[in-house]
């Protein structure tokens, strides 16, 4: 099975197991399963890494991580998203906006950081 094949079938199971609605307990593995799969595909792209992260399943982390509705979770996003062109496109900058617009900009307005603000040039146009 070569990796494609894997990361789909990883996606699959995960989706399976966990349907696009996660319970509230199941958050942090969500969590736990984006930070690693972003982690791979920035050491991939860095080119300290071997194996590129799975943006299939990094997606539906994503959705699962939106419908969950947490404002914390936009920051998150917004490093998945920054990995790679792989990334950016698997993952809709509108899923940061879980926790709603307004609620969204002004969580990540008080940060007053580098970070939130490209956060918010991302989703301006909203």
């Amino acid at each position: 099975m070569d990796l494609i094949d894997q990361h789909e079938r990883d996606a699959a199971e995960h989706l399976a197991a966990h349907g696009l609605r996660v319970d509230a307990g199941c958050v942090p593995i969500v969590r736990d399963i984006l930070i690693r799969e972003t982690r791979h595909e920035a050491d991939f792209y860095a080119g300290t890494g071997t194996v590129p992260g799975n943006t299939e399943l990094m997606r539906i982390c994503a959705v699962q991580l939106w419908h969950a509705g947490a404002v914390e979770d936009a920051l998150l996003l917004s490093r998945a998203r920054g990995t790679s062109m792989d990334a950016t496109g698997a993952i809709d900058a509108e899923l940061m906006l879980g926790a709603g617009v307004a609620r969204t900009q002004e969580y990540v307005s008080a940060l007053r950081t580098d970070e939130a603000r490209q956060i918010l040039d991302e989703i301006a146009w909203v």
